[in-house]
C-alpha cells in the first residue's frame, strides 16, 4: 500500500516544510510499501486534501548526543503554543502546567485552564471537567501522571506523547479549534475525515461518541455548515472561550 508523506523540498528546513508547509518549501513524497520513493508531489492546498500526508518519519526521529557513556537522547522542547499528538490535549496542558510551575494546587490549575489560557471556559462545565482530568490524572486510569505533595500536585510518571506538534491557540478548546482549521483549510470536510483525523492522526480522542459532540457542538454553534448528513462546509471560526 502506498503512502504519502510531507516533507521538505532540497534545501529547505524539516521543522519548517511539516510545522508551517507552503509550496515553497514542502512537498510531498509518494512512497511504496518497500520504502521506494514512487514521486514528489507539489505540496498545494488541493493535493494537501486529495493526499492527506503523514509527516516525514525522519521529522519525529529523536536527535542524540554521543557521550563516553553512550548516547543521550535530546527531549524536545515543545513551544507555549504548540501540543503534541498522541494523547488527549487536556491531559498534555495539565501536565505541562504543574510540571513548568514544580507543583500546583488544584485551584491553581483550574485558574489556568479556565482564567489565564482559557482553554475551557470559566464555567461549571470547565471547571467540572478539569477536576476530571485532574482525577484520572491523579487516582483515575492515568494515576501516577500527578502526585500530591502537601496540597500541591506534582508530576510523576512521564506522560508519553506523539512528537509531532500541532497548533493551540489561547481562549479556544484545543480539540474544537483543531476541526475548524481543518474544516477551514480543506473548505468542505467528511464526517469520516474529522474522526480520522481526531482518533487516528492526532490520537487526542479514542472514542467516536466524543468525535459525535464536537461536531454536534460547532453545528449547533453555527460554525459550519451542514451541506449533508456527512458534509460540512466552514462558515466561522469559534468565539473566543469567555
Amino acid at each position: 500500500m502506498r503512502k504519502f508523506f510531507l516533507t521538505a523540498r532540497p534545501g529547505c528546513d524539516m521543522y519548517s516544510a511539516i510545522e508551517n508547509p507552503d509550496y515553497s518549501h514542502s512537498e510531498i513524497l509518494e512512497v511504496d510499501t518497500d520504502g521506494t520513493i514512487l514521486g514528489h508531489i507539489p505540496f498545494m492546498p488541493d493535493t494537501e486534501f486529495m493526499y492527506d500526508p503523514e509527516p516525514d518519519p525522519s521529522y519525529s526521529k529523536p536527535q542524540v548526543v554521543v557521550t563516553a557513556e553512550g548516547e543521550i537522547e535530546i527531549p524536545t522542547l515543545v513551544p507555549e503554543n504548540k501540543i503534541a499528538t498522541g494523547e488527549n490535549p487536556f491531559i498534555q496542558l495539565i501536565y505541562r502546567f504543574v510540571k513548568k510551575s514544580d507543583g500546583a494546587t488544584e485551584e491553581d490549575i483550574l485558574r489556568h485552564m479556565t482564567m489565564e489560557k482559557k482553554y475551557l471556559p470559566n464555567d461549571e462545565t470547565g471547571i467540572k471537567r478539569t477536576r476530571a482530568y485532574i482525577k484520572v490524572m491523579y487516582k483515575g486510569s492515568m494515576s501516577g501522571l500527578l502526585l500530591m505533595q502537601g496540597e500541591n500536585y506534582v508530576v510523576g510518571l512521564k506522560l508519553r506523547t506523539g512528537r509531532h506538534l500541532v497548533a493551540i491557540h489561547s481562549g479556544y478548546d484545543p480539540i474544537e479549534y483543531q476541526i475548524m482549521r481543518h474544516i477551514e483549510n480543506k473548505g468542505l470536510s467528511s464526517r469520516d475525515e474529522i474522526h480520522r483525523m481526531l482518533i487516528d492522526r492526532l490520537k487526542w480522542i479514542k472514542k467516536g461518541s466524543t468525535v459525535e459532540h464536537y461536531i454536534d457542538k460547532i453545528i449547533k454553534d453555527k460554525l459550519v455548515k451542514k451541506v449533508s448528513e456527512n458534509w460540512f462546509e466552514f462558515k466561522n471560526m469559534p468565539e473566543l472561550i469567555k
